[in-house]
């Protein structure tokens, strides 16, 4: 499943994500791979950033996994000052 996400996450957009995020999750099958295609995102702020961990944790908890697809640099440098690097898979 493939999900894109465009604009700013931030404090004022981040709970529409969280919601239509959670209602895709639901959505598919046990052990799906949901990939979120980032290169429409041109800020991401704290707030969108944990939105997204609540998210790969819903995904690992029904056994699949989360992908991270295309963020541009802005978003790229955020997950790697963090560290979230690391705990997402990330691809170009």
């Amino acid at each position: 499943m493939t999900v894109i996400a465009a604009g700013e996450i931030d404090l004022y957009t981040a709970p529409k994500l969280q919601t239509d995020l959670a209602v895709i999750i639901d959505g598919v099958g046990p052990a799906a791979r949901v990939v979120i295609d980032m290169s429409g995102v041109e800020f991401c702020d704290s707030t969108g950033m944990n939105v997204l961990l609540s998210c790969l944790r819903q995904v690992r908890q029904r056994g699949g996994e989360l992908e991270l697809a295309a963020p541009r640099p802005a978003v790229k440098k955020i997950l790697q000052v963090t560290g979230l690097d690391v705990v997402f898979t990330v691809s170009e």
